[in-house]
């Protein structure tokens, strides 16, 4: 932090509340100034062309005003990653069909107007994973249009450090995430209730074939703390909601 004080002393250094990383990106919001956000983690690499692009982009199709979000690309592990939409489940694993409405991005890679976040923020239940798909569901869902650029392309150079540890909260993030897109983007009570029956069962089942008992107790903690987030999420259901500078 001194280090880019010291050497780009034209940058704003602000200390996170160490909540997480969707308490530390809605709290960076509140001193954003310019009309659009990035948000570039400390493991990707900034494309040379990558502004350019987007900018040239946001032009070419006059997407400066309005509710547009742009997404670029990434490269990680050699592999050029595009936005995924969800399966029934949750995973990412949904190539988009030609003209079919984009509902997700590659974070890193995603320029957004900064008016969307007088409206949505990141949920900051989430402890790690699926928060940009959380997000950019619920915006697409109101009036936000999601565009492509696939020009714009950054570097991502994910660590492996503690895969293992985070992942049953990954689960838990798809889990609670794809139930609040159900019941509440698509408004689906029917839909999001045949989702958790069947998303229990497969986290069970998957958890026991794949390791046994203690994949069946990894399991019970994915569970519970799905339904912690979704309790907590019900109990204030529009609090993620409010303006950030509402009191």
């Amino acid at each position: 932090m001194e280090m880019v004080k010291v050497h780009f002393p034209e940058v704003i250094v602000m200390e996170g509340p160490k909540k997480g990383l969707c308490a530390n990106r809605n709290h960076a919001l509140s001193r954003v100034s310019g009309t659009h956000v990035l948000f570039i983690d400390d493991d990707v690499l900034l494309g040379e062309s990558f502004v350019e692009s987007i900018y040239a982009y946001l032009l070419e199709h006059d997407l400066l005003d309005g509710e547009h979000i742009v997404t670029g690309l990434e490269y990680r592990n050699q592999h050029l990653i595009h936005p995924h939409d969800q399966s029934f489940l949750g995973f990412q694993t949904k190539m988009y069909g030609s003209g079919e409405p984009i509902k997700t991005v590659v974070i890193n890679s995603t320029i957004f107007p900064r008016r969307l976040f007088d409206t949505f923020r990141f949920d900051e239940l989430l402890r790690y994973g699926y928060d940009e798909v959380d997000l950019t569901t619920r915006a697409s869902g109101a009036r936000y249009t999601i565009h492509i650029c696939e020009r714009a392309v950054n570097q991502h150079y994910p660590a492996e450090a503690n895969r293992d540890y985070y992942k049953p909260y990954i689960d838990a993030s798809r889990l609670y995430v794809t139930y609040k897109r159900y019941r509440y983007s698509e408004q689906s009570l029917w839909k999001s209730s045949c989702f958790l029956g069947t998303a229990v069962l497969h986290v069970v089942l998957h958890g026991l074939i794949k390791n046994g008992w203690s994949g069946f107790k990894q399991a019970g903690f994915t569970l519970k703390t799905t339904a912690s987030y979704i309790r907590a999420y019900e109990k204030n259901v529009h609090m993620d909601q409010v303006p950030l500078n509402a009191s």
